[in-house]
């Protein structure tokens, strides 16, 4: 919505004391009270011009009232999320919150035009006829919006919570953020490891002033062995005491339901730290990951092979648990051997965790692959080598170090075991300030990985923060984000995303797992 004054009115002296309100409304610390169910409807109609009915509307703009959908024209496009106005394009959109345009002694323009305060009635009359509350007509820069009268009093209810409306999780003074770790049960040590890192992370950066003299405030879900107290638990910080963001969040197989929650309430997370990586950016608007995941390392095994290693028609075989997510990890490999067209291809699925080996041994003897992409743990590799060491023929066995580990190397498969992982940071200076971070708190370096991946997930989101500067919504958060260009944590690839790339690298190396690479099984 266009701003119904189109230009800016000239103020008496008296209204210090408005401003001196208006400084008291807007104040972060008191926007605690959810939205109402009609303000929530107005504000997707002020933010995207999408009716919550589902029913498209129309936005007439300029003198020859051009139709455009509204979705082209919100208003947040001119006024932004304060709802005080943004130039553009030679036009001076001024405040519309509901205090400013009921201001008792009404408003007068620079052109001479003239009329009484706004009230609830003449502001739709404006929104939808483009005419002021004295019936003058508005400059056609203002978009007239085919508005049903549900709409109308939908936006107008939201407007007159406009001024004091900020993102949940989020004060004058704090910055309310939360992740979900597994902190008790057999994932217990990697979840403290996590935790530890974020919360020593944030503990030196609130000691230094925080972002803008704001603290950062950190609050932990258990994941449990229970998808139903585990989606409960997340819940409870979407909703009862809503974080502004999640942080590293570690959700397992339940990544695709918390994701769902998250996006539908417009919750950023940062740095997931998972192998599956959402990579449909339909499904993806508020998820920022740092690596390729599982899905893109299972592509570069099939380029190395086909590239590096001169394979053709080779028969290969895919080995894995039950899990839905390796599965298409799986599917992707297939489908890449076809693209590619290394050979023939089968498949061997195994109960998850219940790896047997007399049966592995009878299905390796029967395919007799050149080729095996292996996607189990580090125990089941070794039982995998020794059933494939009877072979006549060895075959290269491809694996993801995310999944095994590294340290996999076996003297009867010398240079035919290959691992897949990200690409490096070339910093070495931030990759020093990880470190120097571990050793002043005196944390363990067991679980180094995943507390690179939430050491460099923390990083991600300060320098988003940073970037945003002190007027912070989560919106202007993504926008930030999806500007980011080539940003090293020292611990990783350059990270860069935009609006249609929510991974930050797609920078995948294949190694061998040779003597000279320091890897021993």
């Amino acid at each position: 919505m266009k701003n119904p004054d189109s230009v800016s009115a000239i103020k008496p002296l008296n209204t210090l004391v408005f401003v001196l309100l208006s400084a008291v409304l807007n104040c972060p610390s008191l926007s605690a009270a959810p939205l109402t169910a009609s303000e929530a409807r107005g504000k997707q109609l002020y933010l995207t011009g999408v009716s919550p009915s589902g029913k498209p509307i129309k936005a007439l703009v300029g003198p020859g009232s051009i139709e455009l959908p509204a979705t082209d024209a919100p208003c947040v496009g001119c006024h932004g999320e304060d709802g005080q106005g943004r130039p553009e394009g030679g036009i001076v959109p001024t405040d519309i919150t509901f205090e400013y345009l009921t201001l008792a002694y009404g408003h007068n323009h620079d052109n001479g035009r003239r009329h009484p305060a706004f009230t609830a009635e003449t502001i739709s009359r404006a929104v939808t006829g483009g005419i002021d509350p004295a019936g003058n007509r508005l400059d056609p820069a203002m978009p007239r919006y085919t508005l049903s009268g549900i709409d109308s009093a939908d936006l107008i209810a939201y407007l007159k919570r406009l001024s004091s409306d900020v993102d949940p999780g989020l004060t004058d003074t704090t910055i309310h953020l939360g992740t979900i770790l597994p902190t008790s049960g057999p994932l217990a040590g990697m979840g403290l490891s996590m935790k530890n890192i974020l919360s020593a992370y944030f503990d030196e950066l609130n000691a230094q002033g925080g972002i803008y003299n704001r603290k950062i405030r950190l609050e932990v879900a258990e994941l449990t062995g229970s998808a139903e107290s585990t989606i409960k638990n997340v819940r409870h910080l979407l909703e009862d005491e809503p974080v502004f963001a999640l942080i590293a969040p570690f959700a397992a197989n339940l990544e695709q339901d918390i994701l769902l929650l998250s996006e539908n309430r417009g919750v950023p997370q940062i740095g997931p730290y998972t192998l599956f990586p959402e990579e449909d950016p339909a499904r993806n608007r508020s998820a920022f990951y740092l690596l390729p995941g599982l899905n893109n390392e299972s592509r570069a095994m099939i380029d190395y092979a086909a590239d590096e290693l001169h394979l053709q028609n080779a028969a290969s075989m895919i080995i894995s648990p039950e899990n839905d997510n390796i599965q298409r990890a799986a599917e992707a490999i297939e489908k890449q051997i076809r693209t590619r067209g290394l050979g023939p291809v089968s498949r061997f699925t195994y109960p998850a965790h219940q790896f047997l080996p007399q049966a592995f041994a009878g299905e390796l003897k029967k395919q007799s692959p050149e080729v095996i992409f292996f996607f189990g743990t580090h125990d089941e590799l070794r039982s995998l080598l020794q059933s494939a060491d009877e072979l006549k023929q060895k075959p290269y066995v491809f694996i993801s170090a995310a999944l095994t580990g590294s340290n996999v190397f076996n003297e009867g498969f010398r240079d035919r075991i290959f691992l897949s992982m990200p690409s490096q940071s070339r910093d070495q200076t931030n990759a020093d300030e990880f470190f120097r971070l571990i050793k002043r708190n005196n944390l363990t370096t067991e679980h180094l990985t995943a507390q690179a991946m939430s050491y460099s997930a923390a990083r991600l989101l300060t320098e988003g923060l940073q970037r945003t500067g002190t007027e912070l919504s989560r919106k202007k958060l993504i926008n930030t984000l999806e500007n980011i260009d080539r940003f090293d944590t020292g611990l990783m690839p350059s990270l860069s995303y935009g609006p249609n790339r929510h991974i930050g690298s797609a920078a995948v190396n294949i190694v061998s797992a040779s003597p000279n690479d320091r890897i021993r099984l």
